[in-house]
């Protein structure tokens, strides 16, 4: 809700619907592409259904169309998101996904940042 409000507060509301169908977009066309390299990687695991292969083909093809015409038609706000993206990554690992190593160094920074605005120390 934050990040929507971030969004839209310095513009519209078509911006928004723009930021998130790029980035929708992007994953979706992950998601698309993971099928296809699972079907050659993996064609002997047991899956509930099978797709036509060209399906995914075209799916991926047509994100990475409107990925790239994004891209292309506005570079800025789609290059900050990509690096929002990229910055979220250690915050999961930090956060989210404690079997990970990276908590040691969250812990750290958390630490100075909260010591840095005198909020006290996280691990008494």
């Amino acid at each position: 809700g934050s990040c929507s409000f971030v969004c839209v507060w310095p513009s519209n509301i078509g911006d928004l619907i723009q930021y998130v169908g790029f980035m929708s977009w992007t994953f979706w066309g992950l998601c698309f592409v993971a099928v296809i390299v699972l079907r050659y990687k993996l064609p002997d695991i047991p899956r509930p259904f099978k797709i036509p292969l060209i399906i995914p083909v075209v799916a991926s093809l047509t994100s990475l169309y409107l990925v790239v015409g994004s891209l292309y038609a506005n570079p800025l706000p789609s290059l900050i998101w990509i690096v929002a993206c990229l910055v979220a990554v250690p915050v999961y690992y930090g956060y989210v996904d404690n079997e990970k190593m990276c908590h040691l160094w969250m812990d750290k920074l958390t630490n100075k940042l909260l010591h840095y605005l005198d909020a006290g120390d996280v691990k008494q």
